[in-house]
């Protein structure tokens, strides 16, 4: 039997604690930042949440406890060379079903890095869990490479054009090898809980995607393409659909990078719960506008990504 179903996606941008290089310059700008995000979950009461750039583990469970009681957290173990990673916050029985890092060799098994070496794994590992909530789903999150560059000797910037070209380019790289290890996770458990040509069990696909709903490295995300929703076809086992488009008009965004709307963080969903879709929206009214300095953002208490909702009817 199905029910009512809210979940959201959010990038928390460095939650770390007061006095690490990249969190809080103090513990009670520390405490702000918990409390205001932990009273924006707690006003939408969603049924799970997404998270995204989760630092130390600790700071998951204070957020936990600041929602309220009952609220549990589950994270990655794989985290970047910042120490972020992505987790699931949820008033409901969480079980984590996987934990994907390692590049499969179904789909772009080693890729170059800038530094001359061959990436094998996720930069941060992808979550996969099974949330105890109506009959269950199954969600995924992950947080894909961002477009920032880094050069040899992790420079922040070229010494020439062709580099910064070079640089570019194998950004986009680690960002498709990490794409596709997440579409092969998915074809391979939405297939094994199909039965006769129909999907299985819900599944989200939730995250920073660090690119736009039409970018190849988010549309290869969803699988098959589908030409009609209402008509079942032998795709809908492993397709997803990305409930971009139903944002409202003037809020299609998730970031605010110099001044320019970016709509970088997703929800994708199973044929079953694109049926049974109420309202998207992304709750932008907190966020301005940021620019590539990291230094200026630790004191800010609002995260530079606006939480993106969907609920669905019964």
């Amino acid at each position: 039997m199905t029910s009512p179903l809210t979940v959201m996606t959010w990038n928390v941008e460095n939650l770390f604690p007061a006095g690490h290089k990249d969190g809080p310059p103090d513990q009670e700008t520390y405490g702000v930042k918990i409390a205001y995000l932990a009273t924006t979950i707690r006003g939408l009461n969603p049924d799970v949440v997404a998270l995204q750039e989760v630092g130390d583990p600790q700071c998951a469970q204070d957020l936990a406890r600041a929602v309220g009681d009952g609220w549990q957290v589950q994270l990655s173990d794989h985290s970047d060379g910042r120490r972020i990673r992505v987790g699931v916050l949820s008033p409901h029985p969480v079980t984590v079903e996987d934990q994907v890092v390692d590049l499969p060799e179904a789909g772009l098994p080693a890729v170059p890095d800038v530094d001359g070496t061959t990436l094998t794994r996720m930069g941060r590992g992808a979550l996969q869990v099974h949330v105890d909530v109506g009959s269950g789903l199954r969600l995924v999150t992950c947080h894909l490479k961002s477009k920032l560059l880094t050069y040899p000797d992790n420079r922040r910037y070229p010494k020439s054009e062709d580099e910064r070209a070079r640089g570019a380019g194998y950004a986009l790289l680690r960002r498709a090898a990490e794409a596709v290890a997440v579409r092969v996770q998915l074809n391979k458990v939405m297939t094994a809980s199909a039965t006769d040509g129909e999907p299985g069990v819900p599944t989200f696909l939730c995250g920073d995607l660090n690119d736009g709903p039409d970018a190849v490295t988010t549309t290869l995300l969803s699988g098959p393409s589908d030409g009609d929703i209402n008509r079942p076809d032998k795709g809908d086992p492993v397709r997803l659909y990305n409930l971009a488009p139903i944002l409202p008009i003037g809020r299609a965004y998730s970031r605010i990078y110099q001044g320019r709307g970016e709509l970088i963080d997703h929800i994708l969903v199973s044929r079953d719960l694109r049926l049974r879709v109420a309202s998207v929206d992304s709750l932008v009214d907190d966020i301005g506008s940021i620019t590539e300095s990291t230094d200026t953002r630790r004191p800010a208490t609002v995260p530079d990504h606006a939480p993106v909702i969907a609920r669905f009817h019964a």
